[in-house]
């Protein structure tokens, strides 16, 4: 069973002696809180996008993994700059060979046989000779007297001279005559005079990338292709969105920065979280991290905040993660550091969940010499290791990516509301990819708090279809949040939640049910569909009251739209095994209805038809109704009808309602995974029949992965529709 629970419960937060000053927020609503926080800091600065900095191509180290901060373009004539040979052979000119393949279809059998076709060979060019323009031959035989035409031996990648427009391969021509000419072999004559063309073998000026082409957009990921790319353009300086400097910073008088098992007894421990948090935020390629090193329990606030002062506004760090010394301890004096000797604001002291209770998020503003608002985002984190990576990993890495990436404003260019950028910045800012996992064990839910389990996933085929797959995920073993072996194979954060009566109502979660998971960036199993929180399944749980009996089930109605309708009905057998299985299968999916809609007809008639199919009395009971275009069968390497699928996404995009972009583009990006062919369909998603039904188009290419993607996404719409 789907797994989708509230994690909205709040409950005080207790220590041994006292009852803790802050609420215990939900993870969701503290990531909520987090983005609101650092969207502010961006309004602050720029009220636009992330600052930039200039960068050297040559420095691909660096540049791999940044963002670009604006479109690179191609500069006139585009690449390649010159005529370039594509095969070792004899550049010729096509108008010398006109008249002689006139003459060669005019003669009969024998005279064919005695035909020679001969050139002049005028000179050599090879790959990274610069100048052609001065191309002879000690040897000028026949050519001056017009006999004979004439021909350059070029090389691969060699410039082929301006007056001539093909090449003929090497293989096709035989060894030199005795006056110094070119002959083409006998038996290749006919081929050659009926396949030389105007650039053959030649790949003319601008013909791999056009001039003003784009080779890099701005907001992109700088991938190694790109380097390739930018070399091939000449471009030598890019700009890119800054990365923050991230500050990691240990507290405790047990810590010792030594591994020396010597010194790790009486009570002194190794420093794990610092080597832990500076790895880990080096993959994320989104920061620079920078380590602050240990500070004592026992110093004093003053000197505590005069240290860390001088680190966020003379050393320009952006943000301060500090672990330990957040807590209920005697010892534990982060939290007034922070606010008491650095005017630090807590916008959440609490959070609800397993690891990582004692959370605490801080903001320190300080007015700039040109009157803008500088800030300083600070997270304080647990002590123990484990709870220090995982709250990094759920709060502080979609903090950097907001601070990195900044806020695309095309869409709120016409508003300066403050509100509206950061409603905007929150809605669109990137999260953890998620899907949902089947339990290979039972595992013991936490009565007190919802779980974020760390887990391992494994790929699993389903049972009526070998092409399409599951997940199936298995616990890391003891959750102990000191013990970081718990971290070595984890994929993601499985959230589980409350367990006992206040919470879900079973105190196990069973081997067979499945959960959503929260993806590492590092894992293999991550889609990148490109999550963004407002469509997260995270921040759906803090907004619906769903409990684990109670999942709405699927109504499904399916149109086919073919233009071979009477070939359709063997394959709707097909469509609607792959829809059911990635859907949930039969105990979450019941089938409504199946409509074949013929498309071989004008755009007025598709138009009517689907109308009739999506809107008539044979999708009553649908609360999800799925439009598939089937491609022409015995069409394997171009199996989607181009013209009827932009015909079906206009159509349907007329008829809904509260378009779901970005989950049409996450279905896309899915099912192009699954097949590449399927990136040519423009995927809709939006609500129709009067917001009572779910509508999603897709082809039937990548069917199963993209119906697996949308799942969760659809039960809880489908929940939300009925109430």
């Amino acid at each position: 069973k789907t797994q989708l629970t509230p994690l909205s419960s709040e409950l005080p937060c207790l220590s041994l002696s006292t009852m803790s000053m802050h609420r215990m927020v939900p993870v969701p609503e503290a990531l909520e809180t987090v983005l609101t926080e650092t969207a502010k800091s961006l309004w602050f600065g720029s009220g636009s996008a992330s600052t930039q900095v200039s960068v050297s191509t040559s420095s691909s180290d660096l540049l791999v993994g940044q963002i670009s901060a604006a479109d690179i373009r191609v500069p006139s004539p585009g690449y390649p700059t010159y005529n370039s040979s594509i095969m070792d052979g004899y550049a010729v000119k096509t108008s010398d060979l006109v008249e002689m393949k006139r003459l060669y279809d005019n003669m009969d059998e024998k005279e064919r046989g005695d035909f020679r076709m001969e050139f002049v060979l005028e000179g050599k060019v090879f790959a990274g000779d610069i100048n052609t323009a001065s191309i002879s031959c000690d040897d000028n035989n026949g050519s001056s007297n017009g006999v004979y035409p004439t021909a350059v031996y070029v090389t691969t990648g060699a410039v082929v001279p301006n007056e001539y427009d093909a090449v003929i391969p090497v293989e096709d021509t035989t060894q030199e005559t005795e006056k110094g000419h070119k002959c083409i072999i006998d038996d290749k004559v006919a081929s050659v005079l009926a396949t030389t063309k105007p650039w053959t073998w030649i790949r003319p000026i601008g013909c791999d990338i056009a001039a003003d082409s784009i080779v890099l957009s701005k907001g992109e990921t700088i991938q190694p292709v790109h380097m390739a790319l930018l070399a091939q353009c000449g471009v030598d300086q890019i700009q890119v969105n800054y990365l923050p400097r991230v500050g990691i910073l240990s507290t405790g008088n047990e810590l010792l920065p030594s591994t020396n098992t010597d010194q790790c007894q009486n009570g002194k421990i190794p420093d794990a979280n610092r080597p832990l948090l500076l790895s880990q935020l080096n993959t994320y390629g989104n920061c620079k991290p920078h380590d602050l090193g240990i500070i004592s329990d026992d110093d004093s606030i003053e000197m505590l905040s005069d240290k860390l002062k001088n680190g966020l506004w003379d050393d320009g760090i952006d943000v301060i993660i500090s672990t330990g010394g957040i807590s209920m301890g005697e010892k534990d004096n982060m939290e007034q550091v922070f606010v008491e000797g650095m005017g630090g604001k807590i916008h959440f002291g609490r959070m609800n969940m397993k690891p990582g209770k004692p959370t605490t998020f801080i903001t320190i503003d300080k007015e700039g010499s040109n009157g803008n608002i500088c800030r300083k985002l600070v997270f304080a984190l647990p002590g123990n290791p484990v709870s220090a990576s995982v709250c990094t990993e759920l709060l502080v890495r979609p903090c950097l990516d907001l601070l990195n990436q900044g806020v695309e404003t095309s869409e709120v260019v016409n508003s300066l509301d403050e509100q509206v950028f950061i409603r905007h910045a929150v809605d669109n800012a990137s999260v953890h990819d998620e899907l949902m996992a089947t339990l290979t064990k039972d595992v013991k839910l936490d009565k007190g708090r919802p779980e974020y389990h760390r887990v391992s996933l494994q790929r699993a085929q389903t049972p009526h279809d070998k092409l399409q797959y599951s997940y199936h995920a298995t616990s890391t073993g003891v959750q102990r949040s000191s013990r970081v072996l718990s971290l070595r194979s984890a994929d993601g954060l499985m959230m589980l939640p409350r367990g006992g009566p206040l919470g879900c109502g079973q105190d196990v979660a069973k081997k067979g049910q499945a959960y959503p998971v929260l993806l590492y960036q590092s894992s293999s199993y991550a889609m990148r569909c490109g999550t963004r929180f407002s469509e997260s399944m995270h921040r759906r749980m803090l907004e619906t009251k769903v409990k684990v009996e109670t999942s709405e089930k699927l109504h499904l109605g399916i149109v086919v739209c073919t233009s071979e309708k009477e070939e359709a009905s063997g394959r709707l057998d097909k469509v609607r095994t792959i829809l059911m299985d990635s859907l949930g299968g039969e105990d979450h999916v019941e089938l409504v209805n199946r409509v074949v809609c013929d498309m071989e007809a004008s755009y007025d008639a598709i138009a009517q038809r689907l109308n009739e199919a999506v809107c008539g009395p044979e999708m009553d009971n649908a609360n999800v109704i799925v439009v598939v275009v089937l491609g022409k069968s015995g069409q394997e390497s171009n199996p989607l009808p181009f013209r009827t699928g932009l015909d079906v996404s206009h159509v349907l995009r007329q008829m809904t309602t509260k378009h779901a972009d970005a989950m049409a583009m996450r279905l896309r990006k899915a099912a192009a995974s699954e097949d590449a062919l399927a990136a040519l369909f423009e995927n809709s998603v939006g609500l129709v029949r009067n917001a009572s039904s779910v509508l999603i188009s897709c082809s039937d290419r990548g069917l199963g992965e993209a119906g697996t993607v949308v799942r969760s996404s659809l039960n809880h719409l489908v929940a939300m529709l009925k109430k």
